[in-house]
């Protein structure tokens, strides 16, 4: 399989410390993105206040034509003051809607609105708090939508798990539970089994749960080998039963669904994985932010292996964000180019750049 390299085409420096990107996928706005950003503001005593952020949103554009020189264009379209940014996601089916994990607590939901055909904002749309106040200030730090969009989890950072129920008029939970002692970094539902979603905690345990009880969801199976604490799952929708799991210690692991007890396969990326997205176009290949190193590029095989195939060095830390563009159709006779975005914490960049095998 050939080598994978990543050529830069548009670099920006954002104001506050940025640490997601979403690529939309709304048709015919497949140009845009939203990169959300963090600012610890030293000095603040209230929860609230102390973390602040925005979410940004870009327009990427770029000549298709081979004959030009093909220079891109990034520009910044609308800006979102709120708390800090820790995690957002396109819904699947709704995809003119946004969902935003807060540093406040809370997960919202923004509307994109397009003003013309040049100009685009994002709306809020309505919004959750996750824990109550008797219970204690909480980060949201991750989410994920089902596969038709009906369904939200939201994990924080007390290591509860909720689950929303959603259409455009409401966004209301349908459970809270603990699953884990600590952070609960991350959740995803399965995408082989609608019933089932994995979570992955700062306590290196990564868990599977069944939310057909009414009451609480019942824990069906648990992980205890990872060597620290679990940051990013990934349901590979494409094969039947593959779980994949980002770690701080460093590695990709592959599990089947169906026995999470056992790992399949790995690969030592190094930096701690905090992000693992795959690409629309040819999902075998996944692309993961290891926060201290750099963004790294898997491919995952027939034989169920798991191998690196390229690197994007440009960033310092933390390499936070990472996501693909979303399939866009190009002109007749022009090949269709792809392109990832990434964004860094520490150094404030935000890189857009071309996918080439070489």
């Amino acid at each position: 399989m050939a080598a994978v390299a990543f050529r830069t085409c548009k670099t920006h420096k954002t104001d506050q410390p940025a640490d997601s990107v979403e690529w939309c996928p709304h048709r015919g706005r497949e140009d845009l993105f939203v990169c959300g950003t963090y600012q610890l503001r030293e000095g603040e005593s209230s929860p609230y206040d102390k973390r602040r952020g925005t979410i940004l949103l870009f327009r990427f554009r770029r000549e298709d034509n081979e004959t030009t020189t093909d220079d891109p264009l990034l520009e910044e379209l609308h800006r979102v003051e709120r708390s800090a940014v820790l995690d957002q996601k396109w819904n699947p089916m709704h995809t003119d809607r946004l969902g935003v994990a807060g540093s406040d607590g809370m997960v919202a939901v923004y509307k994109l609105a397009a003003l013309d055909e040049s100009e685009s904002t994002l709306e809020p749309e309505m919004a959750q708090r996750l824990s109550s106040e008797e219970e204690g200030h909480t980060l949201a730090l991750s989410l994920d939508w089902n596969s038709d969009g009906s369904r939200l989890l939201a994990t924080d950072s007390s290591g509860s798990v909720n689950l929303y129920g959603y259409d455009d008029r409401a966004l209301e939970r349908i459970q809270r539970w603990k699953a884990h002692d600590f952070e609960a970094w991350t959740a995803a539902f399965s995408r082989h089994n609608a019933n089932i979603v994995y979570t992955g905690g700062d306590d290196s345990m990564l868990c599977a749960y069944d939310v057909r009880c009414s009451d609480e969801p019942v824990l069906s199976q648990r992980n205890k080998k990872h060597e620290a604490g679990v940051t990013s799952l990934l349901s590979y929708g494409q094969r039947e039963h593959i779980l994949l799991t980002g770690c701080y210690d460093g590695k990709v692991r592959l599990f089947d669904e169906r026995r999470i007890g056992a790992c399949l396969s790995e690969v030592f990326l190094t930096g701690g994985i905090w992000r693992m997205r795959s690409n629309p176009r040819d999902p075998k290949r996944i692309l993961c932010a290891c926060m201290y190193e750099n963004f790294s590029l898997i491919e995952l095989r027939d034989e169920l292996e798991v191998a690196k195939i390229g690197e994007y060095d440009l960033h310092e830390n933390i390499c936070y964000g990472c996501d693909w563009q979303q399939a866009m159709d190009g002109a007749a006779g022009i090949k269709v180019k792809t392109y990832v975005a990434t964004c860094s914490f520490y150094d404030k960049m935000l890189c857009v750049s071309e996918v080439v095998s070489v």
